[in-house]
């Protein structure tokens, strides 16, 4: 009760202060690959600064720094006074006000086209926002619904972050300290948390306690079995989830957003590079699409997870991009059926393409500051 009264206070505090023409971001993770995407392609000149809220001032930045940027650590007092001033604001979770203040215009590039249930849809709070990005008018409705705004503020761009998806980042298995020519295969494992650390505490599905969200999973066997394929697995647990430190093989490599950013390199340009995808329920899938590249869907723990979070489609399998594995012998045997050239979920996923992005570019951002103006 007390955080909303004082969303209710900051609120009439910032409609009645001036804005000025400073350009504010806030994202989680704090160096959201949306916001990174929209920041080096802001007309040089166009803000008198630009002001990004960050978790930790000490990590890594995956970007030069651009003349007039100030950073400032999330929740700090300066923190708030700049998204309380600020005329434009770019952020990844809608305004952390209960409203967005006069004078003030808010751009929720969102992080993923849902395919569970958010915000008014699950029960939970709207966000508030002046505009929102979406990818079709499929997901504007979702998530007009889900934050609670009309559904004319949806911008169909797409999401800035999909651009890297089109762009070859020269030297990136160099960075990453990856020899790729040892490898048939290079694939990305993207499972969502069943238990957020952050923000809104949530638990969904079966908590596995490892990074695979598989209970029991065997990971030293999973890790012979690459080495047999010549196949290199990269996971990153979802940024929300409970930290493991546990230590894998080889052909297992476990990364964070601290690891990639000490790198110079962002989630998406390694996803743009990578040969097919494995997750669970999580929105990569979406965003994914646009490479027309194989996906597997390892979600054993789909019932227990549907029983606690709705899900935005029914029956959700019918719209998950990618070939639906059962347990680790499943995984097995799609993982081999991939390297050895077959693709069994091609159709279905071009179609899903097809309703789940208008633009199937790299422009994403581009058309973001056009509808800015």
């Amino acid at each position: 009760m007390l955080k909303n009264v004082l969303k209710h206070c900051f609120y009439w505090v910032a409609s009645l202060l001036p804005k000025r023409n400073y350009c504010y971001l806030k994202g989680i993770p704090s160096y959201d690959d949306s916001l990174v995407a929209l920041y080096k392609r802001f007309d040089t000149g166009a803000y008198e600064k630009i002001i990004w809220s960050v978790y930790d001032l000490s990590h890594s930045r995956p970007f030069e720094m651009r003349k007039g940027t100030e950073f400032v650590r999330n929740g700090s007092l300066k923190d708030l006074w700049y998204g309380m001033v600020s005329k434009t604001m770019f952020t990844t979770h809608g305004h952390f006000l209960k409203a967005v203040p006069r004078g003030q215009v808010c751009v929720n590039v969102w992080h993923g086209m849902p395919f569970k249930a958010i915000g008014l849809l699950a029960g939970e709070e709207g966000k508030d926002s002046s505009y929102f990005c979406s990818t079709s008018p499929l997901f504007r409705d979702v998530l007009a619904r889900s934050f609670g705004v009309r559904e004319e503020c949806g911008w169909m761009s797409g999401i800035p972050r999909n651009d890297f998806l089109f762009e070859s980042k020269e030297g990136i298995w160099e960075a990453m300290g990856l020899e790729r020519e040892k490898y048939k295969k290079v694939f990305f494992w993207l499972p969502t948390y069943r238990t957020s650390t952050m923000g809104n505490l949530i638990e969904d599905g079966v908590e596995a306690g490892n990074v695979f969200n598989m209970v029991g999973f065997p990971s030293t066997a999973f890790a012979r079995f690459l080495e047999k394929e010549k196949c290199l697995c990269i996971i990153k647990p979802h940024p929300l989830a409970p930290r493991n430190e546990e230590e894998f093989p080889e052909n297992i490599m476990v990364i964070d957003e601290e690891w990639m950013w000490q790198r110079g390199v962002l989630l998406y340009q390694i996803l743009s590079e990578v040969d097919f995808l494995v997750s669970d329920i999580s929105s990569v899938m979406v965003d994914f699409a646009l490479l027309d590249r194989p996906m597997f869907v390892c979600f054993e723990d789909s019932e227990e997870y549907k029983a606690k979070r709705k899900m935005v489609f029914e029956p959700i399998e019918d719209w998950l991009p990618g070939e639906i594995v059962h347990g680790y012998e499943g995984l097995r045997e799609a993982i081999s059926s991939c390297v050895a050239g077959e693709d069994s979920s091609q159709e279905k996923r071009r179609k899903l393409c097809k309703q789940f992005h208008s633009y199937q570019d790299g422009r994403s951002t581009e058309r973001v500051l056009e509808e800015l103006g």
